[in-house]
């Protein structure tokens, strides 16, 4: 008796201390949970105006990201809770929620259910019922484009208001919405037969409103109508929020004898108003920067796209900086081109004979030396040297300033030429321009511009690009429908759409070769304000 005993203590021993391990080896579980219908509350339920849902799986459940991922079209005034409890998900709505008659109601549960084993989201699971006798069932299809990349936007809003006033979008909730995927492609469903005011809005507050300044928008111009199964919408592009003109900061300080204007974009123009007369007046022009240069003391005022006036003094320094110059684009020279050079501050006379171009100890001749209007730039043209190291040397006395200093010593840049078969040389082609309207082309390498253009006129346009090195590029074609000579985002309180623009890669382009590549931007027809 005790030797039995003996051995059932040894074996409750034994079994206490053993740990359950699990099973080495075998494939990792890749199934999602199923739902259960037959436990569930039944689906697409007519004259349902519901308390508590509950959704019930074969396995048990977590919920991830439930804010992101579970929503519910048309949006309820009072958000419901949502919970795992075990194996079930259970949505409870405010007993006071006011359901719209008559509509159709999709929850949407994203890839917020998951197995707890594994994390494997149950995939497209949406619970759907009316409020009235009828489950509606028409779809809508569309695509949802960056208005300045032409790239497809992700996880956007795309909205449907049967309230087409335009304020709908900001003070009324969504009739219907649904989320952009990875490839810019939304799926509206369960619709009804109706028009509709379409919007994408790529909101901060996740309230479906449009109530924010720095919120992303886009519309269709007019109401479309769904009337049928499988609706095919029009690309809609969403825009950058519109920024009125702001000028950021005034500065005479940091570069002496200049005033600078700093913008929050760029301004259309800036026009200096001079009260007195003589002395050279140069304005410098960047992006969103304005500078303002003078040789004597200046109280004036500028005036900023026609609209404000600014009043301002400046008081030039007699100790502005010696004339000097820079390389534009450091690096390989393009050859055939001419060699640009920057000035920090402007020159306002240059004694072409005292600047010489040198390759070891040869003087290279030079066909031009050319310096810009505003005294910013100094090209020098047919300087032949191909794939060789040169000097430009400026002899004392070879730049006058704005303030009327030159320099005293020699100033030398050094420089290399690249060659010519080192280069792509390529023509662009666009036979579709729009009439009455200037056209702008822009080409660009990642963030770096390396050419704009602007064409007046529905002829062909024939641009050649000559000069680019292999690589890949973008061009951006823009409507510039109010002439101010850069592309605008939407202004929708003011009705104003983004300007139409038109994005094409330049992709595999090669050294030494010659290309004419046609380029077919699609122009809309211009709303009428």
């Amino acid at each position: 008796m005790q030797l039995i005993q003996r051995l059932l203590l040894f074996l409750l021993l034994l079994t206490g201390c053993a740990r359950v391990m699990p099973p080495e080896g075998g494939e990792r579980d890749t199934i999602p949970p199923h739902l259960r219908t037959e436990l569930s509350t039944p689906d697409r339920q007519t004259n349902f105006r519901p308390m508590e849902i509950q959704l019930v799986f074969d396995e048990w459940i977590q919920l991830k990201d439930v804010i992101k991922e579970v929503v519910i079209s048309p949006p309820v005034k009072k958000i419901p809770a949502v919970v795992a409890q075990g194996k079930s998900i259970v949505v409870t709505f405010d007993k006071d929620e006011p359901w719209k008659d008559s509509t159709t109601y999709t929850l949407y549960f994203g890839k917020a259910i998951q197995d707890r084993s594994e994390g494997n989201a149950a995939p497209d699971l949406r619970f759907v019922f009316s409020t009235g006798p009828v489950v509606d069932s028409l779809t809508a299809t569309g695509r949802l484009l960056n208005a300045r990349t032409g790239e497809p936007v992700t996880d956007a809003l795309v909205i449907l208001h049967r309230d087409l006033r335009d304020s709908a979008i900001s003070n009324r909730l969504p009739d219907h919405f649904a989320r952009t995927d990875k490839q810019g492609q939304y799926r509206l469903d369960n619709l009804r037969t109706g028009i509709f005011r379409v919007f994408a809005l790529q909101e901060k507050s996740t309230n479906y409103l449009y109530d924010l300044p720095d919120e992303w928008i886009g519309w269709h111009p007019e109401p479309i109508r769904i009337d049928s199964q499988g609706v095919v919408l029009p690309d809609l592009t969403l825009s950058p929020p519109f920024r009125a003109l702001r000028l950021l900061n005034v500065d005479s300080t940091s570069i002496r004898g200049s005033l600078a204007l700093a913008f929050n974009k760029p301004p259309d123009t800036v026009t200096f108003l001079d009260p007195v007369s003589p002395g050279p007046v140069l304005q410098w022009q960047s992006d969103t920067l304005v500078r303002l240069w003078a040789a004597r003391p200046l109280n004036g005022a500028l005036v900023i796209n026609h609209r404000d006036t600014l009043s301002f003094n400046l008081y030039p320094d007699t100790l502005v900086p010696l004339p000097i110059m820079r390389l534009a684009h450091p690096g390989k020279q393009t050859p055939g081109l001419p060699i640009h050079m920057l000035a920090p501050v402007p020159v306002t006379a240059i004694d072409t004979a005292a600047i010489q171009v040198w390759r070891d100890s040869l003087p290279l001749a030079k066909a031009s030396v050319n310096l810009s209007r505003m005294g910013d730039t100094l090209s020098i043209g047919g300087v032949s040297r191909e794939g060789s190291p040169i000097r430009i040397l400026f002899l004392p006395g070879a730049l006058t300033s704005i303030t009327g200093r030159q320099n005293t010593d020699t100033l030398t840049i050094p420089a290399s030429i690249g060659t010519s078969s080192e280069l792509v040389q390529v023509r662009l082609l666009v036979d579709s321009l729009p009439p009455g309207y200037p056209v702008i082309m822009e080409i660009m390498n990642g963030n770096q511009l390396i050419g704009k253009w602007i064409h007046q006129g529905s002829s062909p346009w024939i641009l050649p690009v000559p000069g680019l090195l292999p690589g890949n590029y973008l061009v951006f074609i823009s409507l510039d429908r109010n002439r101010n000579g850069h592309w605008d985002t939407a202004d929708y309180n003011r009705h104003i759409p983004a300007e139409q623009r038109s994005v094409f890669p330049l992709t595999g382009l090669r050294a030494n070769w010659e290309m004419e590549i046609p380029l077919v931007p699609v122009w809309k027809p211009e709303p009428v304000n």
